[in-house]
């Protein structure tokens, strides 16, 4: 019976980490292009912009965006 609830509890605490690990997106939301980049998501005097398949806010009017890939 303990062996049972020892499996049971591993199983909860090894699913709630790969829920965890899944859900995480760090750099923003995906992307192939500015337009798939949510409009709200970056504060004002910014905008968002699709880099490395990622959206990411930048100040308005830059062209380069070698800056941003950090």
């Amino acid at each position: 019976m303990a062996k049972i609830v020892n499996f049971l509890y591993s199983m909860i605490i090894f699913l709630s980490l790969f829920l965890v690990a899944t859900k995480s997106e760090p750099g923003g939301h995906r992307c192939s292009t500015d337009s798939f980049c949510p409009p709200n998501m970056c504060p004002p005097g910014m905008t968002p912009k699709c880099v490395r398949f990622r959206c990411k806010c930048v100040p308005i009017g830059w062209k380069n965006l070698s800056h941003v890939l950090a």
